[in-house]
């Protein structure tokens, strides 16, 4: 009786290693497999394309959806409500290694009249895109859309880029507003297209 219970536990201990090692081999195999169509499509999204496109120029703040609508990625602005002016943007392309990236432009001016460039840089790594001419500051940049920027300044202007995964995203003001640069950045907003998407 005991070496039929013994005979018994041994063949329920093979047969429940056996399944695991089904289920593992099946789980690897489902990974390896939907592993690569994600990669695709991704890099896809990432790389400069090879095809340039028309310039877009927009002159009213309704008119954003026609820029936002061709942009391969999402586009900072301000916020509804934020209190600032609109003034025009471009979105051009730009020759950058491997191909074409794309620039969106906003100008904006705060209540005063100051005024502020909004840039959306596509591809994310397209750095050689920013402007030359500035040098890293000793504070710390605010963070914009959930990552800390990078502050840099000239004798005129105070410029805080970001990379995300979709685009660099690069916020131009006066030194006049160093100042407000936290309370400024918190009114700015990532657009899409599709309204579901806006961050």
């Amino acid at each position: 009786m005991a070496g039929s219970n013994r005979l018994r536990k041994r063949v329920f201990a093979l047969l429940g290693g056996l399944l695991l090692f089904v289920l593992l081999a099946l789980g690897a195999a489902a990974l390896i497999l939907a592993k690569p169509q994600e990669k695709t499509a991704e890099t896809a999204a990432e790389h400069p394309s090879n095809v340039s496109s028309p310039a877009v120029t927009v002159e009213a703040e309704n008119d954003l959806v026609q820029l936002v609508s061709g942009f391969p990625a999402p586009v900072m602005s301000f916020m509804s409500g934020s209190g600032m002016t609109f003034v025009s943007a471009t979105s051009a392309d730009a020759a950058v290694s491997g191909g074409f990236g794309r620039i969106a432009t906003l100008y904006w001016q705060t209540p005063e009249g100051e005024p502020m460039v909004l840039q959306s840089i596509w591809p994310a790594d397209a750095l050689s895109l920013l402007q030359d001419g500035y040098h890293f500051s000793r504070y710390l940049g605010p963070s914009l859309f959930g990552n800390p920027s990078v502050r840099m300044e000239n004798d005129d202007s105070v410029r805080l880029h970001v990379a995300t995964d979709k685009a660099l995203y690069v916020f131009l003001v006066p030194r006049s507003l160093s100042g407000q640069l936290n309370a400024l950045c918190r009114s700015l907003q990532l657009f899409t297209a599709n309204a579901e998407e806006n961050q």
